[in-house]
């Protein structure tokens, strides 16, 4: 198979249009049943997909469709399995590192301290960008201090995890999302997934010091891993006082983190067969399915993944759009991908149909008829992409929303940065904008100011990637 330096639009522009509409949706919740219902995510066991129950699938799909490209570029390169394996595990534990904080409101913590919970969860933002900015490449003083700035970030998200620890708990212990007092949970679904954040610390570090036999980086190196791994094991509170740093729910980000590591680490052994990662999405959707008829709740394999595979399902088709298009490649071979995609997309439709008859449509409930739903919509919303940006060569429309699909990490940030300084500086929106057409309007200008300020931020050396 070609190696494919360049980047493919349609790709980005997927992306981005997945994250433009992540950003709006996101901010209409607030506008309650003022706006239609079918743009709001559908309650646990309502039988419906809503606009904000496709948006979220479709961006795993997006991740992977860029796993194969990424993966493959760096074999070009001459990476070896295990340093591509280093890469996937810190970008695994950035994602987790940065859904565990955002997922945490601060509430109690900042009560005790008497601070207001936006400003630790602006200081948590603010480590995160000193920790993954991609900082610009130069020696001397310059160097110095950006390494400086990554380890302060470093410092910051331990610092705000001891403040949660040394808070006295009152009497009444009680376990929080399955943490006993002491930090540590015991159950084979916890320790699998302690297991894999302890892996995904240990290996870059290994890796680098085989690299560069440096003792000081070493040292630096696992003194963060132990930061890391003290992170995910902070202990319970009690139900009457402070509820600290706990892993619930992973988050987006989190969700993200586990989807990637689970596909990509895969696709270093699948690679570019068809075969293969179609046994694997076959794997991952039949677990999701035995969580759906309680038969994984019977053998004791439920929780063990977050989200029971459906994640993974989603990734695994996009990984085999990725293979589609890059063997599809030209115009010439366009109608053979077309039919492909199209094809897939039916086959998903039908599956769909057929599984509305046993299970709803739950994105909550993480149901196969949910899967197959969104893996239709997102092989033809692909296909379509792909014709108008790639074959047609439209793509200059693009230009408005690019940040989103090329510095995507840091435009979903930016929104939970505006709505703390918004609640700090104690100001609203006018009546019009709170509900209605006038709120989606507001919640669509948002979107794209989010876009534009991700912009900004990009031509001020300001960009996160990991």
């Amino acid at each position: 198979m070609k190696n494919h330096a360049t980047r493919i639009a349609s790709i980005d522009i997927f992306r981005a249009l997945t994250m433009l509409l992540m950003i709006f949706v996101n901010d209409i919740p607030a506008l309650g049943d003022t706006v239609p219902h079918w743009l709001h995510h559908a309650a646990k066991n309502e039988d419906m997909l809503g606009l904000s129950d496709i948006v979220f699938p479709c961006f795993l799909f997006c991740v992977g469709l860029s796993i194969p490209f990424a993966v493959n570029s760096r074999i070009s390169k001459g990476d070896s399995s295990l340093q591509i394996f280093a890469h996937i595990a810190q970008r695994t534990v950035a994602l987790l590192t940065m859904g565990l904080f955002s997922m945490n409101s601060f509430t109690e913590t900042a009560n005790a301290i008497g601070i207001a919970s936006q400003w630790l969860k602006l200081i948590s933002v603010a480590a995160f960008f000193m920790i993954w900015n991609v900082y610009p490449k130069t020696e001397g003083i310059a160097k110095k201090i950006f390494s400086a700035l990554q380890i302060l970030g470093w410092i910051i998200l331990a610092t705000l995890a001891l403040i949660f620890a040394g808070k006295p708990a009152a009497t009444e212990q009680q376990t929080v999302s399955g943490f006993i007092s002491i930090g540590f949970s015991g159950s084979a679904q916890h320790v699998f997934q302690y297991l894999i954040i302890a892996i995904c610390a240990i290996v870059p570090i290994t890796a680098s010091f085989l690299r560069n036999r440096s003792i000081l980086k070493l040292l630096i190196s696992a003194a963060v891993s132990i930061i890391i791994f003290y992170l995910f094991l902070f202990k319970g509170a009690n139900a009457g006082g402070l509820v600290g740093l706990r892993p619930g729910w992973w988050q987006i980000l989190g969700l993200i983190g586990w989807t990637y590591f689970f596909t990509a680490v895969i696709f270093i052994f699948t690679r570019n067969r068809f075969l293969p990662n179609i046994i694997a999405w076959i794997f991952f959707t039949s677990l999701c399915i035995a969580a759906n008829t309680g038969l994984a709740t019977d053998m004791k394999i439920a929780g063990f993944i977050p989200g029971n595979g459906s994640f993974q399902s989603f990734a695994f088709s996009g990984i085999i759009a990725s293979l589609l298009m890059q063997n599809s490649e030209g115009k010439q071979k366009f109608k053979k991908l077309c039919s492909s995609c199209l094809a897939v997309a039916a086959l998903m439709f039908a599956a769909a149909t057929i599984a509305h008859r046993y299970f709803i449509i739950s994105k909550l409930q993480e149901t196969c008829t949910w899967i197959f739903y969104c893996i239709s919509i997102s092989f033809t919303l692909l296909i379509f992409i792909y014709w108008l940006t790639d074959i047609k060569n439209k793509k200059s429309w693009f230009n408005t929303i690019k940040p989103a699909g090329t510095a995507t990490l840091t435009c979903y940030l930016i929104p939970s940065i505006w709505y703390c300084i918004v609640s700090l500086a104690a100001v609203g929106y006018p009546e019009f904008m709170r509900s209605g057409f006038g709120g989606l309007a507001k919640s669509l200008v948002f979107a794209f100011a989010v876009t534009g300020i991700t912009w900004v931020l990009g031509k001020m050396k300001i960009k996160l990637k990991i």
